[in-house]
């Protein structure tokens, strides 16, 4: 493995894609740790369902993850795919907003799909920043997976507040700000 000096493009992805990590992330996190408490509180269906609808999302998520990485790895580009999972996810969350059971659905099915597409493509997008034997890409992923708990953090936290209020619409809306705010960095600065 070789060590060469960052060049300019190079930071400049590496602070990209740690921001955008955070911000994409960040809804994930939000539905990840109230989707339980939304489904039983917020529309008022029993545990069991709530248990059976975030263990079928929480699936869904890892296995659309490899169909992303499959469609982003030879059909479109990274940065597309991620962009496009975003938007899917922005609907999402708008859709979750409203807090009905029908916008349940059709909200996590929204979010599932962008969150399928993008989370791969996260990671190749650094990878394209390197050669393969460059020892600089194992700094690159530090920055990348701790950008991941940053957003987790920020996401879990947020999660907290409002819980406490059970003010679920403007907790999903905020997420979706979260996701437009990744979008918009990975058009200005990808």
């Amino acid at each position: 493995m070789t060590h060469l000096p960052l060049t300019k493009p190079q930071l400049r992805g590496i602070r990209s894609l740690f921001f955008i990590q955070i911000f994409s992330t960040l809804s994930f996190s939000v539905l990840y740790s109230t989707l339980v408490l939304f489904i039983t509180k917020g529309l008022q269906l029993d545990p069991d369902k709530a248990i059976a609808i975030t263990g079928s999302f929480v699936a869904f998520n890892f296995f659309l993850h490899l169909l992303g990485g499959y469609i982003g790895g030879r059909y479109l580009s990274y940065r597309l795919l991620f962009g496009m999972g975003m938007v899917f996810q922005m609907v999402g969350c708008a859709l979750l907003s409203l807090t009905t059971l029908d916008s349940l659905y059709w909200g996590l099915a929204a979010f599932l799909t962008g969150c399928g597409l993008n989370v791969t493509c996260v990671n190749c997008m650094v990878t394209q920043l390197f050669e393969p034997h460059d020892k600089n890409r194992e700094s690159a992923f530090l920055w990348n997976y701790s950008g991941m708990n940053i957003g987790f953090l920020i996401g879990f936290t947020l999660s907290g507040i409002f819980q406490i209020s059970a003010s679920y619409s403007p907790l999903f809306l905020a997420a979706g700000v979260g996701n437009l705010i990744a979008l918009m960095l990975v058009m200005t600065h990808w």
